[in-house]
């Protein structure tokens, strides 16, 4: 392992150092400098940086930096291989296996091709990122690495319990540490036991009301550190965690979570279809959720009452029932809900004429979000800063 890392990085070194690339980053809907972190929205903007600032940098430092943590260890650095040349002679090829092949025969470059994973290329456009590999191109970044990863990489490492497959070491022990410990987790409050870390997370937070995130302007409390920002930019103005939609008003958080509010509700992309029924939907998990309807399962169990749901997001508006908390007061009299839609239609069927009014005042209408969504992609983001998603896993 301590061998492959060292070639890994030796190749790396090579590759930048003589191949007119452009290494960067992705963290928090942005690209980040390779060598100093510092964020852009502009790949353009980007490669200027990165030759102007950082053309006599340390690679071998920088490298070795870049790849001392655990979770960095197997993930391949990205490139930019726009516009790809070889810097000794100049010569411009067309991708990132024919530099690697040039720099070997021409220049003698001792670079290990046996080593997998080392660089994964994309080719940076503000309009439309592309896959050098394929030609494919994606509307917003996020989607190319996720292409990539899934892709483009060797996964070599598997799963003897569930036959999931990943990039490295690392990641196959991630995975088992998070999902396949013997004898599973136990809740400290109630004693039930359950299958994952992030499951046993997940059900104190939503029954037990444990380990919320605070507001640190008001006594308010999240399961969720999405809805802390949210609250955050549109209760307490925080200006840096505002990102404006660029077609409406509505300010988001996270660049990920307005990106994908542009494509529900202006772009109205829905490219993923339902092979049973063939309606279409704007992405896998909407599917996913369609689904119950074809198989009626309900996987979901309430651990408090039993109760079965097809979907989590039910499951975890449920268990607010058993917290004894109620969140949405009535205006007119008093009376309080656990439940944004039984205040609404309380509204409705005692103070009609209040409605509207009433409604707006008391309810903060989250649009386009998918509180199952949330809560599954929130555990890994939190708890691995700086790392990246793709499926479940960090890369």
């Amino acid at each position: 392992m301590a061998r492959k890392l060292l070639i890994k990085r030796r190749n790396v070194e090579y590759v930048l150092q003589y191949g007119n690339v452009t290494p960067f980053m992705w963290y928090k809907g942005r690209y980040r400098c390779f060598y100093c972190s510092e964020p852009m929205k502009d790949p353009d903007l980007l490669r200027e940086h990165t030759a102007k600032v950082h053309q006599f940098a340390n690679l071998e430092l920088v490298v070795y930096d870049r790849t001392k943590n655990n979770r960095n260890r197997d993930a391949a650095v990205k490139i930019d291989v726009t516009r790809i040349s070889c810097k000794l002679c100049s010569k411009s090829v067309n991708d990132l296996e024919q530099l690697i092949h040039h720099l070997i025969i021409a220049h003698d470059a001792e670079y290990d091709v046996s080593v997998p994973n080392c660089l994964l290329p994309f080719k940076l456009d503000k309009e439309q990122p592309t896959c050098p590999i394929c030609n494919m191109k994606f509307v917003f970044f996020e989607y190319l690495l996720r292409h990539s990863n899934k892709h483009h990489l060797s996964h070599d490492y598997i799963c003897d319990v569930c036959g999931t497959s990943f990039q490295g070491e690392n990641h196959l022990k991630m995975h088992n540490r998070y999902y396949h410990r013997e004898g599973g987790y136990t809740c400290e409050h109630c004693g039930i036991t359950l299958a994952t870390l992030s499951k046993k997370i997940l059900h104190e937070k939503n029954v037990h009301m444990v380990n919320l995130s605070t507001c640190p302007h008001c006594p308010e409390t999240f399961k969720s550190p999405y809805f802390k920002k949210l609250h955050l930019a549109n209760v307490h103005g925080v200006e840096e965690l505002k990102i404006k939609c660029p077609y409406c008003p509505k300010v988001y958080p996270q660049e990920s979570i307005m990106s994908r509010h542009m494509r529900r509700v202006h772009l109205r992309e829905k490219n993923v279809e339902c092979e049973i029924c063939g309606d279409r939907f704007f992405g896998p998990y909407d599917v996913k959720l369609h689904m119950l309807k074809h198989n009626g399962d309900k996987k979901f169990v309430c651990a408090v009452c039993g109760k079965k749901f097809s979907k989590k997001n039910n499951l975890n508006t449920h268990s607010v029932i058993h917290t004894g908390r109620k969140n949405y007061t009535c205006n007119v009299c008093n009376k309080a809900f656990a439940h944004q839609p039984n205040l609404k239609m309380h509204y409705k069927t005692r103070h009609p004429q209040d409605e509207a009014k009433n409604t707006e005042q008391n309810v903060n209408i989250i649009d386009e979000l998918d509180g199952g969504e949330i809560v599954q992609m929130e555990f890994v983001r939190d708890e691995l800063e700086g790392a990246e998603l793709t499926g479940e896993y960090i890369h």
